[in-house]
């Protein structure tokens, strides 16, 4: 719970944080198996479900990822989800670094998945993972929940968990697979909001626009901050640019509304 509730109620605020512990600890307690990370019958809905919404002890995530990982692997990197479980697998994976198994399930030619629908002649989504010529729709929103991904995952475009109409932005694009560009923009209600990248030999080219009103935090793909640059500077001397740090994948600045050019290599 926020320590100062978005409306000022702050015992309802608190009865609702004991009432979601309370479900919680209901959930795990019939159908978690402790100290495995399985959730009854551990798949890939079961363990997508529990880790999206955060039902998952601490001690248990790790257990809970590499089950549903398993999982994947058994069904040589398919799916086996449907309407619910597949929008939950896709940013559970991208969430715990592992947008490089999201992205195969995605490409995958074989059935079940999207692109086993495009080498069948699917220009929209059918309601279906089979093809079916007089049951299901072929215009379908029903798996419609990779589109969202393609925003949030490889062009990562998010909002920060404290945002409010995208005033507070998170660019987090992730480089995966044979990717070797993507382009995406995204018209909030401050405006427009853009991430542009490209792969070319180790270098990373990524073009950030943060429209009037906002910030960003932009995570920046790189293996070494002096490689970073924004328009030609050094990332330690880029104008509006302010290095908060490194993780082991990236380099992590704050910036304000405008345009900005980085290149790193990765």
């Amino acid at each position: 719970m926020r320590k100062w509730p978005a409306l000022g109620n702050a015992d309802d605020a608190r009865a609702a944080e004991l009432l979601g512990e309370k479900i919680k600890a209901a959930f795990n307690q019939k159908f978690l198996q402790p100290r495995t990370g399985r959730y009854a019958a551990a798949f890939q809905s079961c363990q997508a479900f529990a880790l999206y919404n955060g039902l998952v002890p601490d001690d248990e995530r790790s257990l809970a990822l590499n089950v549903l990982a398993q999982n994947i692997a058994a069904h040589e990197n398919h799916l086996t989800t449907g309407i619910f479980g597949t929008k939950f697998l896709l940013n559970v994976l991208s969430d715990a670094g592992r947008a490089d198994l999201a992205f195969d399930i995605a490409n995958q030619k074989t059935f079940p998945g999207w692109g086993y629908m495009i080498d069948r002649g699917a220009t929209t989504l059918w309601e279906h993972w089979a093809f079916s010529d007089n049951t299901y729709s072929h215009n379908h929103p029903m798996f419609g929940s990779v589109g969202e991904w393609f925003y949030k995952a490889l062009a990562g475009i998010q909002p920060a968990p404290d945002a409010v109409g995208f005033d507070k932005i998170i660019i987090k694009p992730q480089a995966v697979g044979d990717l070797k560009w993507v382009n995406a923009s995204y018209d909030s209600v401050h405006g427009m909001i853009v991430s542009e990248w490209s792969l070319k030999q180790g270098r990373f080219k990524l073009h950030v626009r943060v429209p009037i009103g906002a910030t960003a935090t932009i995570y920046i793909p790189a293996t070494d901050i002096s490689s970073v640059t924004e328009s030609g500077k050094q990332i330690s001397h880029a104008e509006g640019v302010t290095l908060l740090g490194q993780t082991e994948k990236n380099v992590i600045v704050t910036v304000g509304s405008g345009d900005y050019f980085f290149e790193s290599a990765i």
